[in-house]
């Protein structure tokens, strides 16, 4: 028997943008997956047949990495799905390292590069930075910018990301959730529209770029004011390009008014979920719940994925 947990993620700064080459900086979350495996005499997943529709990123991880015999799989998950914190990247990434685990291949460079196979072929399209987030644990930056110090690169169809980490000082973020669950191909399609059909939408990846390279320098110097406000920059474009919504909006507004040094959407938006910076966790947990989103207080997880045996 082999348990893989892993994290779940948030972007910091520059999703979207990451899709097109330009950087991101993400972290891993102490919202966790968890993946217990064992040889069985048939294909099942939480007691029942495994089933494409249901368990999806699962199968696919299945036929990508095991060719011995038949698997129980039960899984555990405390992160909402559909909420852009990385559930379905997590489950891969879970799944994936307790596959290998059980071939004694378990690496998280290893675990990254399949776990990113595995989203594509689901997803048909996707960045490798949130399953190399939840691989890696802390924080990464992901660019198809080469620079010195790559924890690995992956590549896929021409393009190339670079996967870099990223020194995360100790912080809380608080999550809301808005419950409606984020519809991450159609997002992806009208920003796509957008920014391959208007040169203002490419010039608001520009500067949604320096965004990112301004904030990982605040985050090494520990300065969450600043952090917050590049937060709020970058929110002002997703806003701008249509990725977020009424209810993150509400959720938004709600955060900063309580204090918070910066709030924006997390993932591809549409709905799902926005973070708030602050180090008055609770204040802004219960401003979001007077809203009625769901709240989550989480810390970074320094440790990516990880195998119990």
């Amino acid at each position: 028997m082999i348990i893989a947990i892993s994290p779940g993620k948030v972007i910091l700064l520059g999703e979207h943008g990451v899709v097109y080459g330009k950087p991101c900086i993400s972290v891993a979350i102490s919202l966790k997956v968890a993946v217990n495996v064992e040889e069985y005499f048939e294909y099942t997943v939480n007691g029942q047949p495994l089933d494409e529709k249901k368990h999806t990123y699962i199968k696919k991880a299945i036929e990508t990495i095991w060719d011995g015999n038949p698997l129980a799989l039960t899984t555990f998950s405390q992160i909402p799905s559909a909420g852009g914190l990385g559930s379905s990247a997590a489950i891969t990434t879970a799944s994936v390292a307790a596959l290998l685990a059980l071939k004694d291949a378990f690496n998280k460079e290893e675990v990254a590069r399949k776990s990113f196979e595995v989203e594509y072929e689901v997803q048909n399209g996707a960045s490798p930075n949130d399953t190399s987030a939840c691989s890696y644990g802390g924080g990464i930056l992901t660019w198809a910018k080469e620079m010195p110090g790559a924890l690995w690169d992956i590549t896929r169809n021409g393009r190339t990301w670079h996967i870099y980490a990223v020194d995360v000082p100790d912080m809380t973020i608080v999550i809301g959730n808005t419950g409606i669950k984020s519809k991450t191909p159609l997002l992806l399609k009208k920003i796509r529209k957008c920014v391959d059909h208007s040169s203002f939408g490419a010039e608001l990846l520009e500067e949604m770029e320096q965004i990112v390279v301004e904030g990982k320098r605040a985050l090494q110097q520990r300065d969450f004011v600043r952090l917050g406000e590049l937060m709020n920059e970058n929110q002002r474009i997703l806003h701008t390009l249509g990725a977020s919504s009424k209810e993150i909006d509400r959720l938004l507004t709600v955060a900063l008014k309580a204090g918070a040094y910066g709030a924006k959407l997390t993932g591809a938006g549409g709905g799902g979920s926005m973070i708030a910076l602050t180090d008055e966790p609770e204040r802004i947990a219960e401003a979001i719940r007077k809203k009625r989103g769901r709240a989550y207080v989480v810390t970074v997880d320094k440790e990516g994925v990880k195998i119990l045996k």
